[in-house]
């Protein structure tokens, strides 16, 4: 059970979702790694702009210093209270600039001696040398950065807790996560409720073509019937004369075989309405099968119809059961057609990937009302037959990936047109 409501997923629709979501997927695993990059530059860049103002801060400090004392830096500046003074202004800059960040603690070296710190407990110069650095430990980044006043060297350290930056990238991933869960949630319900509607109108498909299976039972059996009862009627009286008139003997016989030779046509189309089409496709010679087409018109009109080919081609593809079949009921349902006698020609010919066959008769056009109604099955302008001709013909040529169509002409007859593909 659990396997039949996943067998959605297999469906092209179901494919393309699947590359939707690994596209999603994937832009969505970038999107957290360029945020968390973004805040890690923004940290950088914040911090190097800051020590750069700490850098002018200084150098504008140390040179009021010496102008003011009239003597040359010494480490010693560092106990006046205007020293003191200056550290505080520095650091309560140094809180506003980083309230998200918290500043944690600041040293100033001259010389690799300290000269001013805050919050700073080691006493000596605690790196191997003095040179711009940025590195973090966990929720803490250390800066190093070097500057030069007056030919001398100094070097600021400073301490901040980033631990912000990782609280808003940890909101900023469950939300984007949530919502990568939310959209993969509603896609997976859409295309689950998708493949419901699918199935529930493949299921009301199969309903109404039951419903029409029916409705063919049943006209089935009801022209099976008359013309059994037609039939039988016939064989009855035929019999029954036969038996009083002895002189009639022999013709009532070849009625007798007429007779039942029409219930084993009908009997044959029974058959082939609800036999599936299974091709067994391949290149044939069509020649034999006109010659047999011929024979076929001269037995059925008795002289009174002209029948001409033109074959413009050498071989034909398909099943040769199947494609003679369809023609056979092609000609008798021309040859029907006209009673009165008349002309009938079959063309045979290939044009690109497809091979053509077009019956023209001189007979009556299709009446536009039944035009789309005569290749249904049990649907007949005659008093006899089942009216499965035209239908099997049909059902044939689309077995073969082909189309059948009518043609009225305007000087009077029809063309039945068969175009079918050349090869598999």
């Amino acid at each position: 059970m659990f396997k039949n409501r996943l067998s959605f997923l297999k469906s092209p629709l179901s494919i393309l979702t699947f590359i939707f979501i690994l596209l999603f997927s994937v832009f969505t695993f970038f999107q957290l790694i360029y945020f968390k990059h973004y805040l890690q530059q923004s940290i950088k860049t914040k911090v190097e702009n800051t020590l750069s103002q700490v850098e002018g801060k200084l150098s504008d400090y140390v040179r009021f210093l010496e102008n003011f004392y009239k003597i040359p830096f010494i480490p010693e500046f560092s106990e006046l209270p205007e020293s003191k003074g200056w550290l505080l202004d520095l650091v309560d800059f140094l809180e506003e600039l980083f309230k998200r960040e918290k500043f944690l603690n600041l040293a100033i070296f001259y010389q690799k001696d300290p000269f001013l710190s805050w919050n700073f407990k080691e006493k000596a110069f605690p790196f191997r040398e003095c040179k711009n650095a940025l590195y973090q430990e966990g929720n803490l980044i250390k800066a190093i950065h070097q500057t030069k006043i007056e030919n001398k060297e100094y070097c600021i350290f400073m301490t901040l807790d980033v631990s912000y930056y990782q609280r808003a990238f940890l909101k900023y991933a469950f939300l984007t996560i949530f919502f990568y869960c939310v959209t993969l949630v509603m896609v997976m319900y859409l295309l689950y409720r998708f493949h419901r509607a699918e199935e529930k109108k493949k299921e009301a498909e199969k309903r109404l073509q039951a419903e029409k299976e029916l409705a063919l039972l049943g006209r089935m059996a009801a022209t099976l019937a008359h013309e059994l009862r037609n039939n039988l009627n016939n064989l009855f009286l035929l019999i029954q004369t036969s038996s009083m008139q002895e002189s009639a003997e022999g013709l009532s016989q070849k009625r007798i075989l007429e007779e039942l030779k029409g219930l084993l046509n009908w009997t044959q189309e029974i058959l082939l309405f609800h036999k599936d089409i299974q091709l067994q496709p391949q290149f044939f010679d069509p020649e034999s099968l006109l010659l047999e087409l011929k024979l076929m018109v001269a037995n059925l009109s008795s002289g009174k119809i002209t029948f001409e080919i033109e074959n413009r081609v050498n071989e034909l593809w398909g099943d040769p059961f199947w494609l003679k079949k369809s023609f056979e009921n092609l000609i008798k349902n021309a040859c029907e057609a006209l009673t009165e006698g008349g002309h009938i020609k079959l063309t045979l010919a290939k044009r690109g990937d497809f091979y053509i066959a077009e019956l023209y008769d001189s007979g009556k056009p299709i009446p536009l009302e039944i035009k789309d109604k005569i290749f249904e099955p049990f649907f007949s302008t005659k008093k006899e037959g089942f009216g499965l001709g035209l239908y099997l013909i049909k059902k044939i040529i689309e077995a073969h990936q082909g189309v059948v169509e009518i043609e009225n002409l305007k000087e009077g007859g029809k063309i039945f047109h068969l175009k079918w593909k050349a090869s598999a």
